[in-house]
């Protein structure tokens, strides 16, 4: 990237605080048609503008049409989308795609006047027929060197898409077409992730420029989407365009906050959708019944602390009962903080859970003798306490059947 011009507008995408952004992808009705999410595309606009969005991408039409709501010093950053594909068109859809195809409709210029930031077109790569993809190299570097020329931004989308793709060569097919991209004049990225840290990690060293992670089918659970965000953000991506997770959610505004805590709060996946609790508090076994003795519990406790995924370090146990399983939990009766002669124990302020302070610890095993429900175990000539793991219980987190509840006390 050079110029002025380019910087200026790419700096009001990706934030230069922290070199970071999150764009919302809704251009979905250019190509899908009157999904849910964009019927009343202004008013979803509205939610995620609310809601923190760095950018929104739009389509040309949208753009003419509701690019009111960009006008202003607190607006974000419009990204046009220059061109259509029917490649994701599946047989879900009304009109299922036979054939790709792919056409440019907008041109810098054009996507300049509208009012546009960048503008975002796709390069697949893979298709049988080897001039099909020369073409598309060709259209892009054309994209770029009037891209250059305007001042404008070209952010490049590389999919790897035909007959060549493999369930085995697509993760290497992205890093190579991340790479082609950058080296045809691509300023940023919008790719697909590839759910491996360091396998990513050497990608986005490879391009040198701002990669932004594509959010990817519809998630399961908010924790699910980002996760994949926290973890992409560890690889050095520089943020996330989230589609249909974000303009199809009952809440757009909320989503796109919750993924901006991630993003620019720096905070966790785990940190996001589940706070961490405030005051005194303790686990309970709120539905006994429900255990299924599948060990889940005590395999994310031990995990949690650094422990593998044995179940030996693990600060509660899932044992038999007359109904089948239940777990047992630490009560916080403080009898092992009694019983220990050396004031190795104590009661921590905020949660109220016993921590144990090492240095004074002989190893001497009154307080797991002390414990009414057998819970505290010795692990080399230590003790193992629930900690609640900071505030966040991990085996509460994990359990598929809701079993255990953390309460304040």
């Amino acid at each position: 990237m050079s110029g002025p011009g380019k910087e200026i507008r790419l700096s009001r995408i990706i934030d230069p605080s922290d070199a970071r952004a999150v764009v919302i992808a809704a251009d979905h009705g250019y190509m899908l048609g009157p999904i849910k999410g964009v019927i009343d595309l202004g008013r979803t606009i509205a939610s995620v503008t609310e809601g923190g969005a760095d950018g929104i991408l739009v389509s040309p039409g949208q753009a003419a049409k509701i690019g009111y709501l960009f006008r202003g010093k607190d607006r974000p950053a419009m990204l046009v989308r220059a061109d259509w594909t029917n490649a994701f068109r599946s047989k879900t859809y009304t009109l299922p795609s036979r054939h790709v195809q792919h056409r440019y409709m907008t041109s810098p210029r054009q996507a300049m006047a509208l009012g546009a930031d960048a503008i975002v077109i796709y390069f697949f790569v893979g298709y049988a027929d080897d001039q099909e993809e020369a073409q598309h190299v060709s259209r892009v570097a054309r994209y770029a060197r009037e891209c250059e020329e305007i001042g404008l931004p070209l952010i490049v989308e590389p999919i790897p898409l035909g007959e060549r793709i493999t369930g085995a060569n697509y993760n290497e097919l992205v890093g190579i077409s991340i790479r082609m991209s950058a080296e045809i004049g691509a300023d940023a990225i919008k790719a697909p992730y590839t759910n491996d840290v360091e396998m990513y990690r050497d990608v986005v060293r490879s391009a040198g420029i701002p990669i932004l992670i594509l959010g990817g089918a519809k998630s399961k659970t908010l924790r699910d989407a980002l996760e994949v965000v926290e973890e992409a953000l560890e690889s050095g991506a520089r943020g996330t365009v989230f589609g249909r997770n974000v303009v199809q959610a009952p809440d757009p505004g909320a989503m796109v906050r919750s993924i901006c805590q991630v993003v620019h709060g720096r905070k966790s996946a785990r940190e996001v959708t589940r706070p961490v609790a405030e005051g005194k508090m303790k686990l309970r076994v709120s539905r006994p019944r429900d255990c299924t003795g599948c060990h889940i519990c005590e395999i994310a406790c031990s995990a949690a602390h650094g422990a593998g995924y044995g179940l030996e370090s693990a600060r509660l146990f899932v044992r038999p009962s007359r109904d089948g399983f239940r777990p047992v939990v630490c009560t916080q009766c403080l009898k092992c903080v009694e019983a220990c002669q050396r004031r190795a124990l104590a009661v921590d302020s905020k949660l109220g859970c016993v921590v144990l302070d090492a240095s004074k610890c002989n190893g001497c095993g009154d307080c797991a003798e002390a414990c009414p429900v057998d819970v505290v175990r010795m692990d080399q000539g230590r003790p193992l306490f629930c900690d609640l793991c900071g505030g966040i219980p991990e085996c509460e987190e994990w359990c598929p059947r809701e079993v255990l509840a953390s309460v304040r006390r």
